[in-house]
């Protein structure tokens, strides 16, 4: 048994597991100051800053004491667990080994290609603009769309004098927030675009029925409204750039990548040496 090459062996193991559990946000492996301890498992040390590292930033300044506990407790619970799997040599495992592996490379691809799209991560208007002019087909209407607005009451007096209310010059959101009974009543009765398939058969009916600009009274299922369409985008006609222009963000951004995936794949390929026999990996049973 050469025993140099078996220390080797597993010293790299062990390095091994050290990188996977770094990258997966175990922030503990950096040189601890003391003043920023927070805790401690054997020889590892988990910082205030580490701490930090392992909030989300979405919720970064609005967790509480408590969850912070939390993290902590997860901390020194994986630390545990890690341990006890090594002195158990679960990393010595095979097929947890080749897992480990493949985590650690797909972690590293991952990363590559996300500081590489990072440094080519602005749309120009310019670039938009282009988009959208050579795909116009892409963004047409396949429904009608409406945009309405509305008030729904339980009865026809409350329909009445929300109507007279509006003949006499009230502005429709505020009659609509005052006695509309849908939720569409804190945004003026205001509901936005819709097709056909989005609302009631019978509200929907009575919007096609209703002339753009004009309010009509009707009843329906759901009780007596007022209607006015606000609004008409016709099958066929062409989103204005204003709504699809997040979407064209993030075609261009998704194409960009795409492309620089490709050629980095291009350049790697030729300057590392590679191959595959495609007629073992068909003859394998």
């Amino acid at each position: 048994m050469n025993v140099t090459r078996d220390r080797v062996l597993k010293r790299a193991r062990y390095l091994k597991i050290g990188l996977i559990i770094c990258l997966i946000g175990m922030w503990g492996c950096e040189r601890p100051q003391k003043v920023s301890i927070v805790a401690q498992v054997g020889n590892r040390h988990l910082t205030k800053e580490a701490l930090e590292r392992r909030i989300p930033p979405p919720f970064a300044g609005t967790i509480s004491p408590k969850e912070k506990q939390i993290l902590v407790e997860n901390w020194i619970a994986e630390e545990l667990l890690y341990r006890e799997a090594i002195r158990q040599q679960l990393d010595q495992d095979p097929e947890i080994s080749d897992r480990i592996d493949r985590a650690v490379r797909q972690l590293l691809a991952s990363e590559l290609m996300a500081r590489t799209h990072a440094r080519d991560a602005e749309v120009s208007e310019d670039e938009i603009l282009t988009y959208y002019e050579e795909h116009r087909a892409d963004f047409e209407r396949d429904q009608l769309e409406l945009r309405v607005r509305h008030l729904i009451v339980a009865d026809r007096n409350a329909q009445t004098r929300a109507w007279n209310r509006l003949q006499k010059g009230e502005f429709f959101e505020q009659v609509a927030r005052e006695v509309s009974i849908d939720q569409s009543a804190v945004n003026g009765g205001d509901l936005g675009y819709f097709t056909e398939d989005m609302v009631n058969p019978s509200f929907w009916a009575a919007c096609w029925d209703a002339k753009l600009g004009h309010r009509i009274r009707t009843r329906t299922e759901l009780g007596y409204h007022i209607i006015e369409v606000m609004d008409r985008n016709d099958t066929g006609s062409i989103r204005d750039l204003v709504d699809v222009r997040s979407e064209i963000q993030q075609r261009i951004l998704t194409e960009r990548r795409r492309a620089q995936r490709a050629k980095l794949l291009a350049e790697l390929k030729e300057r590392i040496e590679w191959s595959v026999d495609w007629k073992q990996l068909n003859s394998a049973k």
